[in-house]
């Protein structure tokens, strides 16, 4: 069995693994007789190692230009060659968006191509860095692009579990509500105002989900 085969193989088990706290996300994966011996990082993430500055930034530059940005760019050159294929029909209702899903789960092999490279990125990393959740992100848009809709739902639904606001004992802190007005939210509004140093804004890229040009 290739790297590649071992690494889709266990895709499914980080999303149905769970999240302590904010820290960083546990795996306990099994893993195939090749790997068993090879201990990665996103197992030792909660070892109660502390995450230290130096550490957390080398994490985070690895994780976002060799991981996230790649597949990232991939996903945009998908979505441009969808583009490039869309016609306007003015006999019928224009859609939203000019593109098509049928012409982005065409390029099946580029878009398993992201899984491949987001689940790499998340496995070898630490998790408590900031661009783990994007890589998840990631993996679910090239799910829905696939239209392989149940792991596009389960990578998302994951991400709101994983990553959702926790108190400190680990229970969630309720999404539209004043409990979480220490995050910027209130009970009028079910979102929260990422917040960025100057740094992470200096170095962050938009992001383009379904975005129509």
């Amino acid at each position: 069995m290739t790297s590649s085969k071992i690494l889709l193989s266990i895709v499914f088990i980080l999303l149905l693994r769970t999240a302590s706290g904010q820290v960083g996300i546990d795996y306990d994966l099994k893993k195939p007789a090749k790997w068993e011996n090879r201990v990665l990082a996103s197992e030792t993430s909660n070892n109660g190692k502390k995450f230290k500055k130096f550490r957390h930034f080398v994490q985070n530059n690895i994780t976002h230009y060799n991981y996230y940005y790649n597949a990232n760019e991939k996903i945009r050159m998908i979505i441009a060659r969808a583009k490039a294929q869309f016609r306007e029909d003015y006999t019928r209702l224009l859609p939203f968006y000019n593109f098509t899903q049928d012409a982005t789960a065409a390029q099946k092999k580029e878009l398993d191509s992201v899984v491949y490279k987001c689940t790499m990125g998340i496995l070898i990393h630490d998790t408590r860095n900031d661009w783990i959740d994007n890589l998840y992100l990631l993996m679910g848009e090239s799910y829905y692009y696939k239209k392989f809709y149940d792991s596009a739902y389960i990578t998302f639904q994951f991400i709101n579990y994983a990553f959702a606001p926790k108190e400190d004992d680990g229970y969630f802190i309720p999404i539209g509500s004043n409990y979480n007005k220490d995050e910027g939210g209130n009970a009028n509004k079910v979102s929260t105002p990422e917040k960025q140093k100057t740094l992470e804004k200096l170095f962050d890229l938009p992001h383009l989900f379904l975005k129509s040009e």
